[in-house]
């Protein structure tokens, strides 16, 4: 495991390793010896200059190699000079020696050309340089690394004993490695595995069967720009989880298996609110989407197009489409929960979210279906994905699924005739008319639940080698394309909300408008590596574009009467963002014990966020002259007047050093300044530290920072006319682009940049070799969060600035977004891991992970205007207080049990949610609290036999829902807008545990 760990941070950080001894009296050419093996040099020397030569030396961490052997050196009279490409000659310093050192050195080109001596191969010469040409001659071994059972394991660790040469193994179990002439062993790891060390005695090894035991220790450069760390040894709390630990919860899509997996990780689906119904907004640590960071391979992914506008946790927040990247295309994915915007940006507040692309991998297929218990929701997955050579030198995988989702129902039904004439009024009834109404339609035409949904995801992961092993530049690309197509239902509208619509929907009841957006998201990536005397560089360039066009059906114009269309096209929005990225790192000898890593680079940016106008029926008025609603019902489209062209860039440079300042103290500091084009510059910075309180047992760690978020320009240029149901009937409610002059007229000023001050400290325990604790103790401060206004409404009086601003904008109510809040998130994140033991004849792994946070609203900061005219609780009412402190749970727990033996897999889950609450905009009595829940699910897979493995579950075992309004309220809620009369019967707009209940899954996945 060690020199696995060794090897991984050598080869990311071209630094020194880490290496410890004893020391003792030991002949100099053995001395010698050693430090080729670690340091991958070649040294001549004459055999007769340390006959008899012996030295007291032992190998230190974090040293360079010159410095090692002047050590080694020092009492001897030798001298070391270097000769370039990793050759060095020990000599005398006489005359003759000094020839031949210079002798040396003109062959040195004609062993580069015989042997590829950049290869760094480790052979002991003795003046003889055809030996030294023949000697650097590579071998290459071939073999398979399989469990006990003869079932491939794809992406094992091979290491050559002693080098830093190394490769993973393929989805067939295969590998092929290039390994220095002297090579005698190559270690094999695997995650879960007991490593293996194996004779290499021959070109072709047999299978190498692993045995199932403790878990490897994780190694990761996330995190930290500058320097390869293990995650038990980083100085921030960092999750790694693999694609077989993310499927094995059963989820089909990558946020539902984050989701059940990590529990300062959010996410939820979203029924009946528009197009939010089609995306689950995600999050970290207790905050809402705006302040994660998502990244595919260490580049910044673009954010939806989409804003989140309805009334749910998420309001007003703009994140990225997690469903635009397939759970068949990412290999691990990694979770850094703390800030991080001095290392990698804006939206970096909460963390971030590295997802790693499946390298070289054996073709595959894989089918899954899954159901709930009430027979609706149906979800079919096809996946599928193969690797293809670039010549010797390069890869390219390809991977493509097909998901489809059917609708759920879990609508409420009416509670009573008179409930429904008291709260919306049905005048156009007669009493008998209406029971009877309601008779035929107890739910009033109402669907809840999931939306029809078809999506399809494609990627591409690919690299090319140019040049000679050691001076090798890789060329690299990859992206992730997604199309998706859906249908989800909204209001339906009855003959008492919107009057006319028998002249298009005859003998009807009702209708039920759809939601049915067209979204595209796609990314890029292209770029290049490069080692060159130590120093790694990568430049790139990515592009990303996500685009909706939104569809109405079967809805209606009331303007229009009977000349209104029932489809309508509503306009679109599109993001664009290209980023271009350079960075550099190098590892510089500090001290004899220490190396000093430095990272540095720049990106430049340019965003473009665009929207396009609705055909004129969507939005259209066909009776000026007349007060009806204008628009289709539900989502009015944009009009031209909505049309935007919002454009910014901005260039950011950072750098970052980290040291290992003695074996017990780790310490790090980072900077980034960034300059936008629309609201100018920004500082960021932090600081980390690590304690080895007991080396290898006890770690102590802390970071601090500062970070900020740039206003989306979404949130800076968005527009859109929803219709909205009230006491008053159903009215038009608008929202405002930040940059509209009518706000002046509200004091709103232009959007400014989020800042925010990031405290985290904890510690890391290995209580014994299979048992880890990690606990973190975090505070985030916000200040001038960015949120977006309820709805201001008409006002009293002729002469209100209000009025004029509604009679132009032609809604009864209007909305926009202004830095108003601050707050303050804290909580505690508790992670114990027990790793594999044995168990009879298989292996048991537990883990426990539990987040507890809180967020409270500081101070809220509305302009002058807002204020004097007591407009305060329109603009950001106890409501949205809520929204952002319980509406969302504050306590999230995950435990797991996984019990494998041989060719089966199990197991069991618990995830516990704990209580949200919802605050009335003005009304305390209608305050409620829905209670903690804890869903429990169960898997088990078997293995026919190497390459096809079938997989059945059932996620929510015991039928958990929310808790009902009935429950919540002990009856019924006075405002009846909050479960509207009943057609909700589960809270809709806290964000707690689905509405599905019981899913039972099953599944096979075959591997050619």
């Amino acid at each position: 495991m060690l020199l696995r760990l060794l090897g991984c941070c050598l080869l990311l950080t071209g630094g020194s390793v880490h290496a410890e001894s004893v020391t003792t009296e030991q002949p100099l050419e053995e001395v010698l010896r050693q430090l080729q093996q670690q340091y991958e040099v070649v040294i001549s020397y004459n055999a007769r200059d340390l006959k008899n030569v012996n030295v007291n030396f032992e190998v230190r961490a974090e040293e360079s190699f010159l410095s090692a052997v002047d050590r080694a050196l020092a009492e001897t009279g030798l001298r070391c000079k270097p000769l370039g490409m990793q050759f060095y000659v020990i000599h005398k310093g006489t005359l003759s020696h000094q020839r031949k050192i210079r002798k040396l050195r003109r062959r040195i080109d004609d062993i580069r050309r015989i042997g590829n001596a950049d290869d760094g191969f480790m052979v002991t010469n003795r003046g003889n340089i055809g030996r030294l040409a023949a000697d650097l001659r590579p071998l290459t071994v071939s073999g398979r690394v399989t469990d006990d059972a003869g079932i491939a394991l794809p992406g094992a660790t091979i290491m050559g004993l002693g080098t830093r040469k190394g490769t993973t193994s393929e989805a067939d179990g295969s590998f092929s490695l290039m390994l220095p002439a002297n090579t005698e062993q190559v270690v094999v790891t695997f995650t879960g595995f007991d490593s293996q060390m194996v004779n290499v005695s021959q070109e072709t090894l047999p299978d190498i069967q692993l045995k199932e035991g403790v878990s490897l220790e994780e190694v990761t450069v996330f995190g930290s720009r500058s320097a390869c760390r293990s995650i038990f040894a980083s100085a921030v709390p960092i999750d790694k989880l693999s694609a077989a630990e993310l499927a094995r919860t059963g989820a089909m899509t990558l946020d539902d298996q984050l989701a059940t997996s990590v529990p300062s990780f959010s996410t939820g689906h979203h029924p009946v609110s528009d197009a939010a119904a089609h995306f689950n907004p995600v999050g970290l640590r207790g905050l809402l989407p705006s302040r994660t960071l998502i990244l595919i391979n260490g580049k910044r992914k673009n954010a939806s197009a989409l804003l989140y506008s309805y009334v749910t946790a998420s309001r007003g927040e703009v994140g990225v489409d997690m469903k635009s990247i397939g759970a068949e295309a990412v290999q691990e994915v990694e979770v850094l929960r703390d800030g991080a915007a001095a290392q990698y940006g804006s939206d970096a507040i909460a963390g971030v979210i590295n997802l790693r692309l499946k390298e070289k991998i054996r073709p595959f297929l894989d089918l899954s279906y899954a159901t709930t218990n009430a027979g609706d929701g149906q979800r079919l997955n096809l996946a599928g994905g193969f690797s293809a050579p670039l010549g010797e030198k390069g890869f390219a995988t390809f991977t493509l699924g097909y998901r489809q989702q059917q609708r759920s129902q879990r609508a409420g039904t009416i509670t009573s005739p008179t409930d429904e004439t008291a709260h919306w009024g049905t005048d156009i009834f007669s009493a008998a008319d209406f029971a009877d109404y309601l008779a035929r339609n107890p739910r009033a035409g109402f669907q809840v639940g999931l939306p029809d949904s078809r999506l399809i995801n494609a990627s591409l992961n690919a690299e090319y080698a140019l040049g000679r092993e050691g001076e090798v530049t890789r060329l690299y690309a990859f992206g992730s394309l997604m199309s998706r197509k859906g249908r989800s239902p909204q209001f339906a509208r009855g003959p008492y909300w919107v009057a006319g619509f028998e002249a298009i929907y005859p003998d009807q009841d009702f209708f039920l408008p759809e939601m049915a957006p067209t979204i595209l998201d796609g990314t890029l990536t292209v770029g290049a590596n490069r080692t060159w005397r130590g120093w790694r560089g990568d430049l790139s360039s990515t592009i990303g574009n996500a685009r909706i066009d939104y569809y109405i059906n079967n809805s209606f114009n009331q303007s229009l009467g009977a000349a209104s269309p029932i489809d309508f096209y509503n306009g679109a929005h599109r993001f664009t963002q290209l980023v271009n990225n350079l960075d550099v790192r190098r590892a510089f000898p500090l001290a004899e014990k220490a190396l000093l890593n430095v990272s540095f680079g720049l990106e430049q940016r340019t965003e473009i966020f665009r929207s396009f106008a609705g055909e004129f029926a969507s939005y259209g008025d066909g009776t000026p002259d007349v007060t009806d609603r204008v628009g289709s019902e539900s989502f009015s489209g944009l009009r031209p007047a909505d049309v935007v062209y919002g454009r910014r860039g901005n260039i950011g440079f950072y750098a970052e050093v980290s040291s290992d300042l003695s074996p017990r103290l780790q310490l790090g500091a980072a900077a980034r300044h960034e300059y936008y084009s629309d609201f100018g510059g920004n500082l960021s910075w932090k600081i980390n530290g690590l304690l080895r309180v007991i080396p290898e047992k006890i770690n102590v760690r802390m970071a601090l920072g500062n970070g900020f978020r740039a206003p989306s320009l979404h949130q800076v240029h968005f527009t859109s006319t929803t219709t909205t149901l009230t006491p008053d009937g159903v009215v038009q409610n608008r929202i405002l682009n930040n940059r509209d002059p009518a706000l002046d007229l509200l004091q709103i000023p232009e959007l400014q940049p989020e800042t925010s001050l990031n405290l985290s400290t904890g510690m890391t325990c290995r209580l014994t070799p299979r048992w880890e604790v990690s606990a973190d103790l975090y505070r985030i401060d916000v200040l001038d969060r960015i949120v977006l206004s309820g709805q201001i409404s008409r006002q009293a009086g002729e002469d209100s600035p209000i009025n004029d601003l509604l009679s132009a904008t032609n809604t009864n109510s209007a909305g926009f977004f202004l830095n108003a809040v601050n707050t303050t998130t804290s909580g505690v994140d508790l992670v114990v891991t027990m790793k594999k033991m044995p168990l009879g004849k298989g292996q048991l792994r537990a883990s426990l992970a539990v987040n507890l946070h809180r967020t409270r609203v500081r101070a809220v900061k509305l302009p002058s205007f807002i204020e004097g005219n007591d407009l305060r609780d329109e603009v950001f009412s106890r409501e949205d207080i809520s929204r952002l402190e319980r509406w969302r749970p504050r306590q999230r727990a995950i435990f797991q049990l996984q019990y494998n033996q041989g060719k089966l897999a199990t197991m069991l889950g618990v995830n516990y949610y704990g209580a949200v609450q919802y605050r009335h905009p003005n009304d305390p009595a209608d305050d409620v609290r829905f209670r903690a829940k804890a869903l429990t699910n169960c898997a088990v897979s078997w293995a026919f036999r190497p390459g096809l493995r079938w997989r059945m579950g059932i996620d929510n075992l015991f039928n958990v829902f929310p808790d009902d309004f009935t429950t919540a309220y002990n009856g019924t809620p006075t405002d009846r807008n909050i479960d509207f009369v009943g057609r909700f019967q589960y809270p809709w707009q806290t964000l707690q545990i689905g509405i599905d209940g019981l899913r039972a899954f099953t599944g096979i996945n075959y591997e050619f």
